[in-house]
């Protein structure tokens, strides 16, 4: 049995295998990291063959933890930090969408595959009947009908990744052509030289670049390799779609003429009888031949009507291949539409486009990570569990190292969490870096604030309420006095505030909020 007497006899079978694996595909497209998330469960915790089963074997150390522990530790971590995110990501997220310019954009959809997925149908259907009489004349029925399908389904998926193309690239022109529309306008002089190159990839919440113009902020998030109007696939799609219509369209041409000439009524010259014949049965019947006029009258009845049903047939035809192909350039547009509608341009949007769609506010963002990352962080911990739970049965007794014993027996005091701690000790370093920073700013503000308040205070200090009102010839010669006492400076002016600090008894409380802003401006707490 050959492989087409095969695709003919299991068909159907066929058909409902390919659309379950289509929809199983599309579902694990949608769903991949917690497809990835479940199998690595399953990976480390079935009951048959269990990777920690082999990890719990080696007594290897890193630092101040089993290598196999943060074998397990990292594998889980991988996808814990893709979900621990706060509410500033959140924001983050929304800005990038914002300065690229795809707030409100989206990638394509399960009903828009499902339209495309339609018009692959329709192509395909549509090249078949036209090419099935022309694909192999020596094959059988069956074969060329299994040949003809292949080749119009590569025709479709052909003229579908051409369109998608297509789409995308007049998208793209046109941002670039409006980031260059406004570099052209901008006369502000944080103009750059040109726009010739992507200077930086800048990520998700970085704002190194702020003082930068919108425009080229947008410029350096885009997903392009140089910041130029290219029309590459948009060429290839129309050839593809010009060609591939003028030659559907001759096929279906030729397929009217093979049509017409097996017709014997449309056969030039070919009436189906001839004036000039003589039959032999009318010569021995006893009915007498019709007139030659009467012949005559038939025949060219009979002409005129064939005449006209052919023509008919003719005109109709190409009325139809009309149609055909203007649906042809519809199902075009209508790929290129959608692929010029969905879809982004920015390097990380589909990122910032997944961490905010779903969510209307700050706080629902923040509460549903909070709850993924914690899932995440209880099966990585019963999975480290289970592995130093191993281990101490493995371990134990069989090693006379004695590092690895007190690793063993301090296996509680090792868990997920003290992982990412140290894990992501830079991390954590860097965000106290910025917290002492803004501390230092606060407390150099607060003691500007209290060296002010002491000045005021000394000044109303020296008026006594109790004194008598000056006179004016008074009030005038202090004035003067104070005029012409020479101005202190910075340091002499901070010394007599520190001897007035220390001839002022401190108080517990006073010197616990001192030593407290202390540490907080130096970073210890």
């Amino acid at each position: 049995m050959d492989l087409f007497k095969i695709l003919s006899t299991y068909r159907d079978i066929l058909i409902v295998m390919a659309l379950t694996l289509s929809i199983l595909f599309y579902f694990s497209y949608t769903n991949w990291e917690s497809l990835r998330l479940w199998w690595k469960n399953v990976k480390y915790n079935n009951f048959l063959f269990p990777k920690t089963r082999s990890l719990a074997k080696n007594p290897d150390m890193n630092g101040n933890w089993f290598h196999s522990e943060n074998v397990v530790c990292r594998d889980y971590d991988e996808h814990y930090s893709k979900v621990h995110k706060d509410g500033d990501f959140y924001d983050a997220c929304k800005e990038y969408l914002a300065i690229v310019g795809e707030s409100g954009r989206r990638p394509l959809g399960a009903f828009m595959l499902l339209g495309l997925f339609g018009v692959l149908v329709l192509e395909a259907w549509g090249f078949s009947y036209t090419m099935s009489g022309f694909i192999d004349l020596s094959a059988s029925e069956n074969t060329r009908v299994i040949m003809t399908g292949i080749v119009a389904i590569a025709f479709a998926v052909i003229l579908a990744f051409l369109t998608h193309l297509m789409g995308h690239e007049i998208y793209r022109n046109g941002i670039i052509k409006r980031i260059r529309n406004n570099w052209q306008t901008d006369k502000t002089p944080k103009k750059p030289s040109s726009l010739d190159a992507i200077s930086k990839d800048p990520e998700i919440g970085d704002e190194s670049d702020v003082d930068n113009p919108m425009y080229k902020r947008r410029l350096d998030r885009l997903d392009v390799s140089s910041p130029s109007v290219k029309h590459t696939f948009t060429t290839l799609a129309v050839l593809a779609i010009v060609i591939i219509g003028v030659i559907i369209t001759f096929v279906r041409v030729k397929t009217l003429e093979v049509a017409q000439t097996q017709d014997t009524m449309c056969v030039a010259g070919d009436d189906g009888s001839s004036a000039g014949e003589v039959n032999l049965d009318d010569l021995y019947g006893s009915k007498p031949p019709p007139p030659p006029s009467a012949v005559a009258v038939s025949k060219a009845a009979r002409e005129k009507g064939e005449s006209e049903i052919c023509k008919a047939t003719k005109e109709g035809s190409w009325a139809t291949f009309g149609m055909l192909a203007i649906l042809f350039l519809v199902l075009q547009a209508f790929a290129t539409w959608v692929s010029f509608k969905f879809g982004f341009v920015g390097k990380h949007s589909k990122v910032a486009w997944e961490n905010t769609h779903k969510y209307k506010t700050k706080g629902q963002y923040e509460t549903e990570m909070d709850s993924k990352a914690r899932s995440i962080a209880q099966r990585a911990q019963k999975t480290l569990s289970n592995l130093q739970s191993r281990m101490a049965k493995k371990l134990s007794g069989e090693t006379m190292n004695d590092r690895v014993d007190h690793l063993i027996n301090t296996a509680s005091e090792r868990t997920f969490f003290d992982f990412l701690e140290e894990e992501h000790e830079q991390t954590l370093s860097n965000r106290n870096r910025r917290t002492k920073t803004t501390l230092s700013k606060d407390s150099e503000h607060s003691s500007l604030l209290s060296s002010q308040q002491v000045e005021v205070k000394a000044q109303l200090e020296t008026v006594s309420p109790d004194a008598a009102p000056l006179s004016d010839e008074e009030m005038e010669a202090q004035l003067l006095k104070e005029a012409a006492e020479p101005e202190l400076t910075d340091e002499e002016v901070e010394r007599q505030l520190l001897e007035e600090m220390q001839k002022k008894k401190e108080t517990p409380e006073e010197q616990r909020a001192r030593l407290l802003a202390k540490l907080k401006a130096e970073g210890k707490l």
